[in-house]
């Protein structure tokens, strides 16, 4: 019996590695915020390596809130350098959470839920090292119910 348990578990683990992998996806991150709240001076980092050139990829943000989270939406500073390593273009995006009714959006799972705001398309013109930084624009100076916040950058 405990032989069939780690088989059934081995085999489980080679179908999500398997079913994970994706050759559209160029970067794909999350970065956990403490319970103490996403503080409003707290940029959040990611550090991307694109090793194609003269390619187009799509950057979206993620976050995943928790069923707690007070309002139904989030602002989102979103800086990147990807399409001149030596230029920023910064947006303020909208990112909504919930419907008029309060029904979270995003997928969920027990009290989390996670939802994704496509920030554009951008043309890489050379391989190398490109950042994505994102603050909240939220009038709490710690904005509690955030988990995690993460950026996913595919072809």
């Amino acid at each position: 019996m405990r032989n069939l348990i780690k088989n059934n578990l081995y085999i489980i683990a080679l179908l999500l590695f398997f079913t994970s992998c994706d050759n559209k996806t160029v970067y794909h991150s999350f970065l956990h915020i403490p319970e103490t709240g996403w503080q409003k001076k707290d940029t959040l980092s990611f550090n991307i390596e694109i090793k194609d050139s003269m390619t187009y990829v799509h950057l979206s943000a993620e976050v995943r809130n928790l069923s707690n989270y007070p309002y139904k939406n989030t602002f989102l500073s979103i800086s990147h350098n990807l399409q001149d390593s030596t230029t920023w273009k910064t947006d303020t995006l909208e990112l909504s959470l919930a419907d008029n009714e309060g029904k979270w959006l995003g997928k969920g799972w027990g009290n989390l839920y996670q939802t994704s705001l496509l920030i554009g398309t951008v043309l890489v013109v050379h391989p190398g090292k490109y950042s994505v930084r994102i603050s909240h624009e939220m009038k709490d100076n710690a904005l509690l119910g955030i988990n995690d916040v993460g950026v996913l950058v595919e072809k």
